[in-house]
């Protein structure tokens, strides 16, 4: 019995990757391997060029290679969910943007600030409504006053629906206290392409930070009316804030970085000096001025109360504007999908069964033989629901399936075979048509 428990013991530190000291999260040797920083989008663009500065500078410090891993998909949803539900040993760090702060309200997500270990806030750029250089409007107030007077003419873009810009301008709107609707929002993918409308006369204004467009206002092609911040920008210190026009409103969006929640403190401790270290230093300063991107500096508990409040300051606005619904078009089917269509399966092989049983009933036992295998399908569902957070998904799923199929009479290989094809299935409808993140568990197991 003895050999038995010391193999089982074995098996267990060789699972947790061979040393005691990492079954209690906790590694005296860190960093002793490749570190990942998880970006929520596309490589090339400004949070991947950001990302791999990190990268770079991180791995001077900590002496291991540090390389960025692009998990783009769900409006930022799959990368942010990937990055808080990696395994918390320091090994996997996640740079967070503003679309944390609107996401889950958005039901995109129910991820929150609260799901990580906020490390630094590194980056800040505010909106500003930005219209042509011949545009009508010279202020924030000529353009709120035409805004009111022809309500739904004036069109606007700047980002997808439901992005950083289209609700930095819903927010500007509703400070100012004029109906969001009010303007038509024209989804577009980023601030190029709205911007390229706008010269070509298809839009009205355009939405986005100022370093966006920075070069044609440089080339005078454009006109700032507002940059929605506490105070001019040092850069651009011509250009007139919101609040100085009499709108009380500040829209910025940020980049930082962050750990999952449970990370140790000893490494946590680590890597905050190492990222102060980087985010003061001349270098970072020039990589920042050169791309245009602002700097905004909070560490750890400031960053996260800054994020507290950016939570909440998101919340009347994503309801105002009426995105607290979802977003429409999204293909997301909503987070009762998954559970709903399982349900309706039991439903459905239950009153098979019944039925089968009273067509049955004189052959059958004076207690159907259906109830226990249906009561315990039922129970195996509660199994299978608490199994998801530990397994994954995929594990957990095929384990269900094949066991339940089982119970009602299929044979081993085929009940194997039916739970590969039907998760195969689901996993590629939820992360291919829905763009929806499917949870991998805690247990870092590959599926």
């Amino acid at each position: 019995m003895s050999r038995w428990v010391w193999r089982i013991a074995a098996l267990a530190l060789l699972a947790a990757g061979g040393s005691p000291r990492l079954l209690c999260g906790q590694d005296a040797r860190y960093p002793h391997k490749t570190v990942t920083i998880i970006c929520p989008w596309a490589p090339g663009g400004g949070t991947d060029r950001v990302a791999r500065f990190w990268a770079d500078a991180l791995q001077r410090k900590l002496g291991q290679p540090v390389v960025v891993v692009n998990r783009t998909g769900g409006a930022g949803a799959v990368g942010h969910f990937s990055g808080a539900h990696a395994r918390p040993d320091g090994y996997t760090i996640t740079i967070i943007t503003f679309e944390l702060s609107t996401m889950h309200r958005m039901r995109i997500s129910r991820l929150t600030y609260k799901d990580y270990e906020c490390l630094l806030q590194m980056n800040a750029d505010p909106a500003a409504i930005v219209v042509q250089a011949d545009a009508p409007w010279h202020t924030l107030a000529d353009w709120l006053a035409d805004v009111r007077a022809h309500p739904g003419q004036i069109k606007m873009s700047g980002t997808a629906t439901g992005g950083a810009w289209d609700l930095a301008r819903a927010g500007l709107l509703r400070a100012a206290g004029v109906p969001i609707e009010s303007v038509i929002w024209v989804p577009h993918p980023g601030a190029n392409p709205s911007l390229m409308e706008l010269m070509g006369g298809h839009l009205d204004a355009v939405c986005c930070s100022v370093p966006e467009v920075a070069a044609q206002l440089e080339g005078g092609q454009i006109r700032i009316l507002a940059v929605m911040a506490d105070q001019r920008l040092a850069d651009f210190p011509e250009l007139p804030t919101a609040k100085e026009q009499g709108v009380d409103w500040v829209a910025v969006g940020w980049r930082g970085l962050a750990l999952p929640k449970g990370t140790p403190p000893a490494i946590v401790a680590t890597l905050q000096e190492h990222c102060d270290k980087i985010a003061h230093s001349d270098e970072f300063k020039g990589f920042m001025s050169k791309n245009g991107f602002g700097i905004e500096i909070r560490m750890t508990d400031e960053f996260t109360s800054f994020l507290a409040a950016q939570d909440a300051q998101w919340k009347g606005v994503v309801e105002a504007a009426g995105y607290d619904h979802g977003l429409t078009g999204n293909n997301d089917p909503g987070p009762l999908a998954l559970p709903l269509v399982l349900c309706i399966g039991l439903l459905v092989a239950g009153g098979w069964e019944f039925f089968q049983s009273r067509r049955h009933r004189s052959e059958a036992p004076a207690t159907s033989w259906w109830q226990p295998k249906v009561l315990g399908t039922g129970v195996a569902l509660v199994g299978y629901v608490v199994a998801v957070h530990w397994l994954g998904f995929a594990l957990s799923t095929i384990a269900f399936l094949a066991l339940t199929t089982r119970a009602f009479g299929a044979r081993w290989w085929s009940a194997v075979v039916a739970s590969l094809l039907i998760m195969s299935i689901v996993w590629l409808m939820f992360t291919y048509l829905f763009e929806v993140q499917l949870p991998h568990g805690t247990l870092g197991l590959p599926l």
